[in-house]
């Protein structure tokens, strides 16, 4: 594990220091997974290309501001995500007149239809949720975010950050426990 992460840091090093070939590499290496998350936002194969390729744009013209406190395919994932989500949320900015909707798209609108209340209600858990997941140990958050957020299986965790599924089992308990003190003590303050 600690090879891949040096690996990251080098090619990093090297984009850093002029050299922008190495960044080639390192698209290679973490292409799985941005495509991956990307083909759970868009279907049409020309766009899951655009947008990766969009996301690797936007990596490299960051790079610079990645500290290193997290992994190289922490932060990428992070974006890969934030990017999907504002792409999205643009396409559904654009009104489509309701004949032009497809039908999934019809059922997803229909199917989250919510009170004013529930709305409410939800924000303010989220809120505290994403506060919490801020609050967390790191490795602990992306290991919870990737299981429930994203759906996806341990095995599949396992590929994209290069840890046991053992260990993200135990990773995925721990973020339980620290987040369930964190609801516990959020509770406390509004009691």
């Amino acid at each position: 594990m600690d090879d891949f992460e040096l690996s990251d840091k080098q090619c990093i090093d090297e984009v850093l220091a002029g050299n922008r070939k190495v960044y080639s590499q390192l698209v290679n290496k973490h292409a799985p997974m941005v495509f991956h998350i990307v083909r759970r936002f868009i279907k049409s194969e020309d766009e899951v290309e655009e947008l990766a390729q969009q996301i690797f744009v936007k990596t490299y013209e960051r790079l610079e501001t990645f500290d290193g406190k997290s992994k190289f395919s922490s932060w990428l994932y992070v974006i890969s995500m934030n990017h999907c989500r504002d792409y999205v949320k643009n396409i559904r900015r654009k009104n489509k007149n309701f004949s032009e909707m497809e039908s999934h798209e019809l059922r997803d609108t229909l199917g989250h239809a919510i009170t004013p209340d529930h709305e409410m209600e939800n924000k303010e858990t989220n809120l505290i949720l994403y506060e919490g997941l801020v609050s967390i140990t790191p490795d602990y958050a992306e290991a919870f975010l990737m299981k429930y957020r994203d759906g996806l299986s341990y095995k599949e965790i396992s590929e994209q950050l290069n840890v046991t599924v053992n260990a993200l089992k135990q990773r995925v308990y721990r973020a339980k426990e620290e987040l369930r003190e964190f609801m516990n003590t959020k509770m406390d303050d509004y009691g």
